[in-house]
């Protein structure tokens, strides 16, 4: 069996590192398996640029003025709508062409991650007369432009009115594209998988997605690699203080997106500041320190991207707890690493979140958006965690649930099944 990944990066982004995680899993089981990408950040030689299949000469110099030319008429559509581009996620169909490279591949079953954001040209899946697995990382696939569509449930229906947009017109640039992708869905052999039973929930219900088979197979994660180890000996190796207490927050762009609600986080800590003895201390991974001084009460260590899996191991061990405020989650990594390495977790209850932070034995569900209760779960998280029980709890059921290996012979059960069709 031989398949083929598409995902906008390898490793670049939390859908690319769940992706090329289970990529590799599979490949250690000695599955034929290729990764096509655009953006390159590793040496692996079984992932494919797409870059190495541009054209060259006066053909290739078409390709970049006809690029030039969509663009054009792309920003000239988003014109018309006043939406807040910089703290919501939107995507329309422009992309390039990925056929060239696609069709340079031997394979059985396509394999769809993180596709958006002008990567994949969706048209030409119509072209590829083979199964096509997508995994889902957010709301994209099933919605007219959104990645994360918070409240709003037009993706039911067929979308149009979008709040994104600040629209009132029901064939707004958001129906057009609906219609646009469920023409493209309705002509080819497709098979969706949630990591999330939230997503896949909400999958089963939009109306581009509900009438194809779904599965919810979890994320995997290496439980050997990301495992606990001495608290002391992680702060040590970090050049942290071993009697502070140190709390950890951490994502990809984690003080720029919005999504990943430091805004919120602020206020948590803000409210935690007014019962500390001052022996609190924030780390952040993720990001640089901001130019603009911030005050959250407490002193603050910016620990910038880490691209070493073994310091990030080091780092969730070192934490007390981690809290990952998001305003919408599928399936977080974050949460699923630091759980394997035996830190409890605080979050709010949306999204996937519930499939992973069991409340008040391996973390804290906090209510929708409620920064107060946000910081009653950091303090309940450390009050209830002196004997390591919630570290214990959290470590075994990642180990039992969401082992790598797990996943990828789920995913082997679900290629066969297709194949075998």
């Amino acid at each position: 069996m031989k398949i083929l990944f598409l995902n906008s990066s390898d490793t670049n982004g939390g859908a690319a590192i769940a992706a090329y995680r289970l990529f590799v899993s599979l490949r250690n089981e000695g599955v034929a398996v290729k990764m096509l990408v655009r953006d390159k950040a590793t040496n692996d030689p079984d992932v494919i640029s797409c870059l190495d299949f541009e054209r060259k000469g006066w053909i290739g110099k078409l390709d970049k003025l006809i690029w030039k030319i969509k663009n054009r008429i792309r920003k000239q559509k988003w014109k018309k709508y006043p939406a807040d581009r910089e703290s919501v996620f939107l995507n329309d169909l422009d992309s390039i062409s990925l056929l060239r490279a696609i069709r340079s591949v031997n394979f059985d079953i396509l394999h769809l991650h993180f596709v958006a954001n002008r990567f994949l040209d969706l048209h030409e899946l119509t072209k590829i007369n083979k199964p096509i697995v997508w995994t889902l990382h957010d709301s994209w696939a099933f919605t007219g432009i959104c990645h994360f569509f918070y409240d709003c449930k037009r993706y039911e229906k067929n979308c149009g009115c979008c709040p994104m947009l600040h629209s009132d017109n029901p064939k707004d640039f958001t129906n057009q594209i609906w219609k646009t992708k469920n023409k493209i869905y309705n002509k080819i052999d497709l098979h969706i998988v949630t990591p999330s039973k939230w997503l896949g929930g909400c999958a089963a219900k939009s109306s581009l997605f509900s009438g194809f088979p779904l599965s919810v197979i979890p994320n995997g994660i290496n439980t050997q690699l990301y495992k606990p180890f001495s608290v002391s000996e992680a702060r040590e190796n970090l050049g942290l203080n071993a009697d502070k207490c140190y709390l950890l927050f951490g994502a990809v762009n984690a003080t720029s997106d919005s999504n990943k609600g430091f805004d919120l986080l602020i206020d948590a800590l803000k409210q935690l500041k007014q019962n500390d003895d001052n022996h609190i201390e924030l780390l952040v991974f993720g990001a640089e320190q901001p130019s603009y001084e911030l005050n959250f009460g407490f002193p603050t260590t910016y620990m910038g991207i880490i691209r070493d899996e073994n310091k990030l191991v080091q780092i969730y061990n070192s934490a007390d707890v981690v809290i990952v405020p998001s305003r919408s989650e599928n399936f977080s990594n974050a949460i699923l690493e630091s759980l394997s390495c035996g830190t409890p977790v605080v979050g709010f209850d949306i999204g996937g979140n519930s499939d992973l932070i069991h409340h008040k034995q391996n973390g804290y569900l906090a209510n929708h958006f409620d920064t107060n209760d946000l910081a009653n779960g950091i303090v309940w998280c450390l009050e209830n965690n002196f004997d390591r029980n919630l570290s214990v709890t959290a470590q075994e059921g990642v180990e039992i649930e969401y082992s790598l290996m797990d996943s990828s012979n789920k995913y082997l059960f679900l290629y066969n099944k297709i194949v075998e069709e």
